[in-house]
């Protein structure tokens, strides 16, 4: 019984405070144990487990598929799978407060009942189909015409010639599920939140109306209301971390059950936040999270959810046999950019930057900076508010394929002393401006000698934001700067190495199924089914094998070469399984 007394062996010494490092958790290796290892019997007691799994049902449910607040799916999953997951949130290997804490507060018997009891569970996992009502109700035209003719009682609120209003904490309701619309709707109606306006609909709403009205509203493609507030979002897209688990990434849900924050009035998001943080609002999943957030944050976080694109999954086929051609999507995205920054990102026009052959890594940064406030550009702003970062990576793997054209000529500045000066730039740009580390500071050889100016006395006036180069900037007299950027601008540039985004399915055959098993059915020890998971949940954990809040080696490794289109990708394609 090898597998009993592993699992006996890791619950006793993580609960007992030894160190598991070698034993459990995403933290380390795997125990060795035959790929074609049997499957034993099942170590604890079911009946108790499903006690105790009571604790565990407001997020998984006790069928093991609910995933309300974004958690796995994890009824049937492998007992031993089970055990080395609650032992890595323990010992922090893997990084989340509540499962911490449900992992210190289980004893090695209690550990062995619970995960016995969804292990021995063989719900069906609903993984894309989750959405299914709302799927569904698209295609109800009867319903969505009969909402129209009722929507009007919600247009002097809810506007639908200006989505959004300007002045008020109102949501936007375009594209919201059915799972989470007509629930939503049916708590103002009975009273369970509180609002005066949304009160008076009382008695006036049958379930056929909130059904009509949530198939109008489910058949409308949602837009970004515009960017408002006080907040930093770049401050809040640290925090959200913390929200991603329920609300995606980006504040685009992939769970219908939960709204998506993206694109909302960041008006509406600071009220809806308070009202749960002072329990005008009552939600279990919401509460905890939100008591303890300061108007600061709050405020942060509505910044940040304000200024992305919202992606209604409504509206999004995940079973479309469209071919994966990221470059060339890409392209037509670039279109937009290429009136103002040149054919294939070769800028011709002074002021303005080439994008071409920059990282992709950069280019998505620095366009997310704009988005974010953190650098100022009217027109940028404006150009790309409107891009998800799905898009603006696909734009950027399109300029970073094509080939640098620049024939700069220096304007204002004297290139020899520009060469001179050049020795306090190059530690982080490189050698005549070609970056050593593309991805986190940009070559400038080549780049157009107003942009290096302007761009230089941005960071020295605090425009743009960091550290090293406001410093740096701001001991460089006018002449100097002309010295530089007309040197540096008549620099070869060179094309950077970018290895375009595989295609989902030769990555899950190459790579994945490895470890996974084919099409995700896991059947080797200690790896995980993914056939069926809930796609939010597997682009978050790819997400934070990136970031590096969990720490499998292999993940790590795996997950660190993936761009946020193949991560999405890979997770859709589970998810369908």
């Amino acid at each position: 019984m090898i597998r009993s007394f592993l699992i006996v062996v890791m619950s006793c010494l993580a609960l007992a405070g030894r160190d598991t490092n070698s034993m459990a958790g995403d933290a380390v290796a795997q125990i060795e144990l035959p790929e074609s290892a049997p499957q034993l019997p099942i170590v604890g007691d079911i009946n108790k487990g499903k006690k105790v799994a009571e604790q565990c049902a407001d997020c998984h449910g006790l069928d093991g598929v609910s995933a309300r607040s974004g958690a796995p799916f994890i009824a049937g999953l492998e007992q031993e799978y089970l055990v080395r997951s609650l032992i890595a949130y323990r010992n922090g290997a893997r990084n989340h407060a509540v499962m911490k804490q449900v992992g210190d507060e289980l004893n090695p018997m209690t550990m062995a009942d619970v995960t016995a009891y969804y292990a021995s569970l063989d719900t069906a996992w609903k993984g894309a189909i989750a959405d299914q009502q709302s799927k569904s109700i698209l295609k109800d035209t009867k319903a969505r015409s009969a909402g129209k003719h009722i929507v009007e009682g919600c247009r002097s609120c809810h506007s639908q010639t200006d989505r959004y209003q300007r002045e008020e904490a109102i949501p936007n309701l375009d594209g919201l599920p059915v799972e989470y619309f007509v629930p939503a709707l049916k708590s103002y109606v009975n009273g369970e939140r509180k609002n005066e306006i949304m009160s008076q609909f009382k008695g006036s709403l049958s379930d056929q109306d909130i059904y009509n009205l949530a198939a109008y509203f489910a058949a409308r493609v949602p837009i970004k209301a515009p960017p408002m507030g006080n907040g930093n979002p770049a401050n809040g897209k640290m925090a959200a971390r913390a929200c991603a688990g329920c609300h995606g990434y980006d504040g685009n849900s992939l769970n219908p059950n939960i709204p998506n924050l993206a694109g909302q009035s960041s008006r509406y998001l600071i009220k809806a936040t308070k009202d749960y943080r002072y329990g005008l609002r009552q939600s279990l999943l919401m509460s905890a999270p939100v008591e303890k957030l300061n108007d600061k944050t709050i405020a942060d976080l509505a910044a940040y959810y304000s200024r992305q694109q919202p992606q209604s999954q409504l509206h999004k086929d995940i079973t479309s046999d469209k071919a994966f051609d990221p470059l060339a999507d890409g392209e037509k995205i670039a279109a937009s950019c290429n009136s103002c920054h040149g054919d294939k990102g070769n800028s011709k026009e002074p002021g303005v930057p080439s994008l071409t052959g920059m990282h992709v890594k950069y280019i998505l940064n620095a366009t997310q900076a704009y988005q974010q406030g953190l650098r100022q550009h009217t027109a940028m702003q404006e150009i790309v508010s409107f891009y998800s970062d799905t898009d603006i990576e696909k734009a950027a793997y399109y300029y970073a394929m094509q080939q640098p054209m620049s024939e700069q000529q220096p304007r204002k500045g004297n290139v020899e002393n520009g060469e001179m000066l050049s020795s306090a730039c190059i530690s982080c740009h490189g050698e005549q401006g070609v970056s050593p580390d593309p991805a986190a500071t940009p070559s400038l050889a080549g780049q157009d000698e107003a942009y290096l100016i302007n761009a230089t006395k941005a960071y020295a006036s605090g425009k743009r934001s960091h550290d090293g180069m406001r410093g740096v900037a701001a001991e460089l007299s006018d002449q100097d700067l002309a010295d530089l950027a007309a040197y540096f601008s008549v620099q070869t540039p060179k094309q950077v190495v970018t290895y375009l985004p595989d295609n989902p399915q030769q990555l899950v055959e190459e790579r994945c199924n490895r470890c996974h098993g084919e099409g995700g059915y896991s059947s080797k020890p200690g790896v995980p089914r993914l056939a069926g998971q809930i796609e939010s949940y597997i682009v978050l954990a790819m997400k934070e094998y990136q970031a590096g809040m969990r720490k499998d080696k292999t993940m790590v490794a795996m997950a660190g070469v993936l761009s946020l289109l193949e991560i999405k990708a890979i997770a859709a394609y589970y998810a369908k399984q």
